[in-house]
């Protein structure tokens, strides 16, 4: 009877043990998109200058390079579904005003985020789209130029 009992708890654990860590692991991979996710949802929708668009660049370069995000034969990062972050600038074309331009930031940071700061530091910019991935994670950040 005694046997039985301790085979009985001991399947128990075995079994119960497993399912507590994935549920663990889930709610820590939640918690950081949560996290990950209030650092740029807080420019849905709003107005920013484009010093906040070069250091939201920066932000992103340094994310895509913490998960070793691969780069097409373009310098653009490939999506990978999970943690890859991208920010586009959308603005009105130089040589046609009726002709809307998007820019990749790695367009932004290869001609130097610096230079893209010195330029446009106090003109201002409207988040108008946010994408998310399969993960719930944000992956894309569209900024247009406003004024």
């Amino acid at each position: 009877m005694k046997k039985g009992i301790i085979i009985l708890i001991i399947l128990v654990i075995v079994i119960i043990a497993p399912i507590m860590l994935v549920i663990s692991q889930y709610r820590t991979e939640r918690n950081e998109v949560r996290k990950f996710n209030l650092e740029y949802e807080q420019y849905k929708e709003k107005n920013i200058y484009g010093t906040n668009i070069g250091s939201l660049i920066n932000y992103a370069t340094n994310n895509n390079e913490k998960y070793n995000i691969e780069k097409d034969e373009n310098g653009v990062y490939i999506d990978d579904d999970k943690y890859c972050m991208r920010i586009e600038i959308q603005m009105v074309s130089a040589e046609n005003e009726y002709k809307i331009v998007t820019h990749a930031m790695e367009t932004i940071s290869s001609l130097g985020t610096e230079r893209f700061v010195k330029n446009f530091n106090v003109l201002e910019f409207k988040c108008t789209d946010t994408t998310y991935n399969s993960y719930g994670r944000i992956n894309k950040l569209v900024f247009e130029l406003i004024g």
